[in-house]
Parts: structure tokens; sequence; C-alpha cells
């Protein structure tokens, strides 16, 4: 099975991803920004092979994520969820109501045939 690296891995899409991959039998490491994702991260999938913990809105904290990534060896695979590089909000948001809606008209026939 491969080794696969999720960033931003601690809830949301990133967290799900983990959980199926691993499930699969892959061998999974997460990241998490900081350490109380962390630790979240590691009870909501615990047979996690590790976190990688930064903050990737900082090019420091990034390049110290990369370091501990790399520490850890060869990975057949790295994941990236949705973030802003900016505020580390999810960028992407599931829509809950659709904007627009479907209608059938029923109108009454401009000619009848009998």
């Amino acid at each position: 099975m491969a080794r696969i690296f999720i960033t931003g891995s601690t809830d949301g899409l990133g967290l799900m991803a983990a959980q199926l991959l691993s499930r699969q039998g892959h061998t999974v490491t997460l990241h998490a920004r900081n350490d109380t994702r962390a630790r979240d991260a590691r009870a909501a999938l615990p047979d996690n092979a590790g976190v990688a913990v930064g903050d990737l809105s900082s090019i420091a904290q990034t390049r110290d994520v990369a370091a501990q990534v790399n520490d850890l060896g060869t990975f057949d695979a790295i994941t990236t969820t949705p973030t802003s590089a900016t505020t580390g909000e999810e960028v992407w948001r599931p829509r809950t109501a659709s904007r627009t809606s479907s209608r059938s008209t029923c109108r009454r026939p401009t000619s009848s045939r009998r």
C-alpha cells in the first residue's frame, strides 16, 4: 500500500480523505496547523503514521513542516486540501441550498384536437 501525506487533515475534507485512505490500508501521515489540532487529529485517526505540525500560512513554518516530512522518508503521494495561504481558512465550502430552482409549468394547449 501507499505512504501518503495529507495537509490540512485535522478536519473536513482532509480528515475524511485520511480516514478513507487509512481504512483502505494506506499509511497516512497527517498535518495540523498547531499542537491542539494535532491532538484532535490523532484522536480522530489513532492509527496515523505521524503528524507534521505547522501553519502553512507562514513561510518559516511551511519550511519546518517540509523538514518534518522529509525526515519521515519518501511518500508515494502528497495530498493538499483547499485552504487560503493567507488566512488558513477553507476556501471551498459546500452549498447548503441551490441558487436555482426547477419549476414545472402547466399550460393549457393553444389548440385542442378532439
